[in-house]
């Protein structure tokens, strides 16, 4: 039985932690200004996701809460928190959130969220287990295989412009 020289298995190890890193790094904690919980909010109060993502059922994109909409609870809902004392900073000073964006896709891609959940695809199909997230993280990887597999399951147009606009 052959063993791999000592350059092999060096070269072999860099190769693992690389595509682990980067593997890591898809994945790393985008900082927000605010600590929103989506497990609080989906899972223990059961809010659906386009009551706060409203645009999701309108246009490609889901949006971004605006500081309004959360203020339609938290004028008198745990006022008293911390991460609520900001976000009614922000509405004293007629200032938007700056949250950072958190899911990615390529840049080639079309994604028109409207389509989708207006189609009735769970948000949690591209989204798994963000309704149990303190922190918002990027689960998926949005690969044009992973795609075309979900649209195969699902019997729907596999044509390149379907998404590629």
């Amino acid at each position: 039985m052959l063993r791999p020289g000592p350059k092999a298995t060096i070269v072999a190890s860099l190769l693992v932690l690389l595509l682990f890193g980067a593997s890591v790094a898809a994945r790393a904690r985008t900082s927000q200004p605010i600590l929103y919980s989506h497990k609080v909010h989906v899972s223990s109060y059961k809010i659906d996701c386009r009551f706060c993502h409203t645009e999701a059922t309108k246009s490609a994109s889901a949006g971004i809460p605006s500081v309004e909409k959360c203020m339609i609870c938290h004028r008198v809902i745990a006022v008293d928190h911390p991460e609520i004392k900001k976000i009614a900073q922000y509405w004293k000073e007629k200032k938007p959130i700056p949250w950072n964006r958190v899911t990615e896709l390529p840049d080639h891609t079309y994604f028109p969220h409207k389509r989708m959940v207006n189609a009735g695809v769970p948000c949690l199909t591209c989204h798994p287990g963000i309704d149990k997230m303190d922190v918002a993280v990027q689960q998926r990887e949005f690969t044009m295989g992973w795609c075309m597999d979900c649209h195969r399951k699902r019997g729907v147009s596999i044509d390149c412009w379907t998404c590629h606009v």
